[in-house]
């Protein structure tokens, strides 16, 4: 297997994490959620925190043999020593190959080293709730039917 590469996001990335977002619709994400997704885009795109509660963003690609093959990002919470996880995803093509541990953990090694004892914190479904518990996450809520029908939300924290 080729070399999983994390990069920074830049902008010249947005049209391949669309096509990895698309890849995972509808058994990861929502099809709704897709216009979401491209406001984090265009806020990673114009270099500012992409949600009201944030003050800072950072938003990663990881690369096999130059193509994307993942995307992930997080942001830190205003007011609150807390970094939360955020559009983890890689194209289903090469799930289960490395991609989004290693993109997991440079975002834990990331926040750890720019923001040192803040709490990390995430929401995934049930389809991929299990790979973070493999990885020290423990669900503290889940909400069924939360990002739409028959796709539910699983609240965890790094323990």
């Amino acid at each position: 297997m080729a070399e999983i590469l994390i990069r920074e996001y830049r902008p010249s990335y947005r049209n391949a994490c669309i096509e990895v977002f698309r890849s995972n619709i509808p058994k990861f994400f929502a099809e709704s959620e897709l216009e979401h997704f491209k406001a984090w885009l265009d806020a990673q795109d114009e270099l500012h925190p992409a949600y009201s509660n944030a003050v800072e963003d950072d938003f990663y690609v990881a690369l096999l043999d130059k193509k994307v093959a993942g995307c992930a990002g997080f942001y830190i919470i205003k007011n609150e020593k807390t970094a939360k996880l955020a559009w983890g995803m890689v194209d289903t093509s090469l799930h289960k190959q490395g991609v989004g541990k290693a993109l997991l953990v440079h975002r834990i090694n990331s926040i750890e080293v720019l923001y040192p004892g803040f709490k990390i914190t995430l929401d995934a479904s049930q389809h991929s709730f299990e790979f973070f518990e493999k990885m020290g996450f423990k669900t503290e809520k889940v909400t069924k039917d939360y990002y739409a029908s028959g796709l539910d939300r699983y609240d965890m924290v790094l323990e």
